[in-house]
C-alpha cells in the first residue's frame, strides 16, 4: 500500500510539473506575439508618417529650386563602376579593421557596435545634399584649389591656367558669374586655396616656391621669401627653393601656417617676419636620403602636425617640436611612388583620412598608425589634388574619382563600415577637388574641365547656392521719358531730309555719336616736338607762353585789322616828333604814301590788295 501510495504522488508531481511548464510557455509565447505586433504597427506608422512627409514636400514644391541633377547619373550607375549592389567587391578592409585601436576597451567597441546597429538606415540619394547643383564656369583646365569662407557667402576657386576666381553667392544671378578675377602667382598654377579660420585672409600655394597671403578682396599682404637653391643645407636658406605641394593655416593663431614643397621640406611661417621661416622641418625617407612630402595637414587643435612623402610613409611630428624624427609613423601607409594628394582630421581629432595616388583611401587611428582601421581600393586618383572629406555630422566619408578620359564619381562611405552606400557620376570630366562645407552642408566639385558644380539639397543645406539658384537676372528699367519718345515715335525711313524726325537714342548711343561728331568734341591740339612741329596745329611751350604773355601786356589784337591803317595811324605822331625816323632819313624827309582807290585796287593782283578792301 505504501509503495503505490509513493508511485501515485509521484505521478501527480511530475503531471503538475508538465502542467505548470505549458502554461510558462504559453505566456512566453503570448509575449513574444504581442512585441512583434508592437513591432508591425510602429513600421507602418513610419512609413506613414514617410509617405506624409513626402506628400508635403510635393506640395511646398522643394523640388523646384535650381536646376536638378540629372536622375540617369544618379539611378544608372556609369559604365566603369559597378551596380551599387556589387560596390562591396571594390572595398577591401585592411588588416587592421579587426583590430581595435589602442586605448580603447571591449566595452566600449560593444557600445559603439551598438550605436551603429541603431543607426543603420537605408541611404537613399536624399540622405545626401546631392538633389540639386549649380554650374559655375571657371576656365577649360582643372580646378585643382577650392575654399569657401567660415561664413559659406563667398567662394574662391584656382585653376591650372594661374586664374584665381571670386564668386559671391549673395551678389550672384542666375548667370553665375565671378565678381573679381586674379593672377596672384604669375606664371604658377595654383595648387591649393584656403581661408583663415576668421575669413579675413586667403593662403594659396602654386607651383612656385613662394606662398603668399591675400585679403579677403584679392590684395596681397604677405609673401614667403624665395630660399637659395645653391645652398646644400636647406636649412640654411630662407625659404623653399622648389615647387610647393601644399600650405595650410594654423587653427589657432592666424598669424601662422605651414608650407611642404619639393625640397624635402616643411616650413613654419609667421606673417609678422618677413625676412625668413621660423622653424624648418627636413624629412628623410627610409634610407636616410632627402624625400619630398606630397601633403601636410594640422589637427583641429593644431598640437599635431602630419606629413605624407612621396616614398609612402605617413608621419605625425608635434607641433612645438622637436622634429628630428616623427613620434610616430607608418612605413606603408601607402604605396611607394605614388603621391598621397590628400590628409584631412576629423573633428575630435582621432581620426585620420588619407587619399593616396595608389587608388585608395583609409581611416586611420592616430594613437595607432601601424595598421589602418579601414581601407577602401578601386578609387582611380589620375590628379595629384584629388581629395577627401569628412561629413559635417562625421558619419560619413566622401571622395572623388579622377580619370585620364572620362568622368568621375563622387563616392560615400560609412565611416563605421567604411562600405560605400552611394555613388553618382559628376559627369563633366574627372573630379580634381572637393569641400564639403560644415555649415552650409553644401558640396562643392572641381572638375577637370574647368567647370566647378555646387551640389545641395532645398531640405538639408542652407544658403550659399540656394540664394543666386532662383535669381533672375536684373533688367534696367526705362524710365519715362524714354517710354513715351519710344511709344509717339514715327518711324518712316523714305521721308525727305526737312520731314525727317530725330530718333530717339539711349545715352550710351547719344555718348558715341557726340564722340563721333568733331564739333561736339574735338581733340586738343597736340603740342609740337622734333622735326614735325611745323607740320601740327599746335605750338611749343615756349611759344605758347610767349603768346600767353604779350596777350595779357597788349591785349588782343583787333579782328581783320589791315596793317597798313595800324601803321597810318601813328604818322602824324611821326612828323611832330621825328626821334625814330629823321637820324635815319634825314630832317627834311618826307614821306609820301599812294593813295589806294578802287581803281588802282582793281589794278592790283588779288593778294596785294587791303584786307579791308573785301569787308566792303
Amino acid at each position: 500500500m505504501t509503495a503505490t501510495k509513493t508511485s501515485n504522488s509521484q505521478k501527480n508531481a511530475q503531471k503538475s510539473a508538465k502542467k505548470f511548464d505549458v502554461e510558462k510557455i504559453m505566456s512566453e509565447f503570448q509575449e513574444r506575439v504581442e512585441k512583434t505586433k508592437i513591432s508591425a504597427v510602429k513600421m507602418i506608422e513610419e512609413d506613414v508618417e514617410g509617405n506624409e512627409k513626402n506628400d508635403m514636400m510635393s506640395l511646398m514644391g522643394f523640388s523646384g529650386f535650381g536646376k536638378k541633377a540629372p536622375e540617369k547619373q544618379k539611378k544608372e550607375a556609369p559604365a566603369t563602376a559597378p551596380p551599387p549592389k556589387q560596390k562591396e567587391k571594390a572595398v577591401n578592409p585592411g588588416k587592421g579593421a579587426e583590430q581595435q585601436p589602442q586605448g580603447t576597451s571591449a566595452a566600449d567597441s560593444a557600445d559603439e557596435m551598438s550605436d551603429s546597429d541603431d543607426e543603420d538606415m537605408d541611404v537613399t540619394p536624399q540622405s545626401f545634399p546631392v538633389t540639386h547643383e549649380i554650374k559655375l564656369q571657371h576656365s577649360v583646365k582643372a580646378v585643382t584649389g577650392l575654399a569657401l569662407d567660415p561664413a559659406g557667402a563667398r567662394l574662391v576657386t584656382g585653376s591650372q591656367d594661374f586664374d584665381v576666381k571670386f564668386w559671391d553667392f549673395n551678389a550672384m544671378d542666375s548667370r553665375f558669374q565671378s565678381f573679381r578675377t586674379i593672377q596672384p602667382m604669375e606664371n604658377y598654377h595654383i595648387r591649393s586655396i584656403q581661408y583663415s579660420a576668421r575669413g579675413d585672409m586667403l593662403l594659396l600655394s602654386s607651383g612656385g616656391p613662394q606662398a603668399k597671403v591675400l585679403d579677403r578682396d584679392g590684395k596681397e599682404v604677405y609673401e614667403s621669401k624665395k630660399g637659395d637653391q645653391y645652398v646644400y643645407d636647406m636649412s640654411k636658406t630662407k625659404g623653399h627653393t622648389s615647387a610647393m605641394s601644399n600650405a595650410v593655416w594654423h587653427t589657432k593663431d592666424r598669424n601662422h601656417f605651414m608650407t611642404c614643397a619639393a625640397d624635402s621640406t616643411v616650413r613654419l611661417w609667421d606673417i609678422n617676419k618677413i625676412k625668413e621661416q621660423t622653424t624648418v622641418i627636413k624629412l628623410k625617407g627610409r634610407d636616410g636620403k632627402k624625400i619630398n612630402p606630397t601633403h601636410c595637414s594640422y589637427n583641429p587643435d593644431s598640437t599635431m602636425i602630419a606629413v605624407a612623402t612621396i616614398d609612402g610613409v605617413l608621419s605625425l611630428y608635434p607641433s612645438k617640436g622637436p622634429y628630428i624624427r616623427p613620434k610616430s609613423a607608418n612605413k606603408a601607409a601607402h604605396q611607394t611612388g605614388t603621391e598621397t594628394s590628400c590628409l584631412k582630421f576629423s573633428a575630435d581629432g582621432t581620426k585620420l583620412l588619407s587619399r593616396g595616388g595608389d587608388d585608395t583611401m583609409k581611416l586611420w587611428d592616430i594613437r595607432k598608425i601601424t595598421a589602418p582601421v579601414f581601407s577602401a581600393d578601386g578609387l582611380e586618383n589620375a590628379f595629384e589634388g584629388t581629395g577627401c572629406c569628412f561629413s559635417p555630422d562625421e558619419k560619413f566619408v566622401m571622395t572623388g574619382t579622377s580619370v585620364k578620359r572620362g568622368s568621375g564619381d563622387l563616392v560615400f562611405f560609412d565611416i563605421n563600415t567604411f562600405q560605400p552606400v552611394y555613388r553618382f557620376a559628376v559627369g563633366e570630366g574627372s573630379v580634381a577637388s572637393v569641400l564639403w562645407h560644415p555649415k552650409l552642408n553644401q558640396i562643392v566639385a572641381g572638375c577637370s574641365n574647368g567647370i566647378v558644380k555646387v551640389y545641395y539639397c532645398p531640405t538639408l543645406s542652407s544658403k550659399g547656392a540656394m540664394l543666386c539658384a532662383a535669381k533672375q537676372r536684373r533688367r534696367a528699367a526705362r524710365n519715362e521719358d524714354q517710354a513715351t519718345a519710344l511709344h509717339n515715335q514715327i518711324i518712316n525711313p523714305y521721308s525727305l531730309p526737312m520731314y525727317r524726325e530725330q530718333r530717339f537714342l539711349y545715352a550710351k548711343r547719344r555718348k558715341d555719336k557726340a564722340r563721333r561728331d568733331p564739333v561736339q568734341s574735338s581733340a586738343p591740339d597736340k603740342p609740337a616736338y622734333g622735326l614735325d612741329a611745323h607740320k601740327t596745329k599746335g605750338c611749343s611751350m615756349s611759344a605758347f607762353e610767349s603768346k600767353r604773355i604779350a596777350l595779357e601786356t597788349h591785349g588782343a589784337p583787333a579782328e581783320e585789322e589791315d596793317p597798313r591803317d595800324a601803321l597810318l595811324k601813328l604818322a602824324e605822331k611821326c612828323e611832330e616828333d621825328p626821334y625814330w625816323i629823321a637820324p635815319a632819313y634825314g630832317p627834311e624827309t618826307k614821306n609820301v604814301y599812294q593813295k589806294v582807290t578802287e581803281e588802282t585796287l582793281s589794278e592790283e593782283p588779288p593778294e596785294k590788295k587791303p584786307m579791308y578792301f573785301y569787308n566792303k
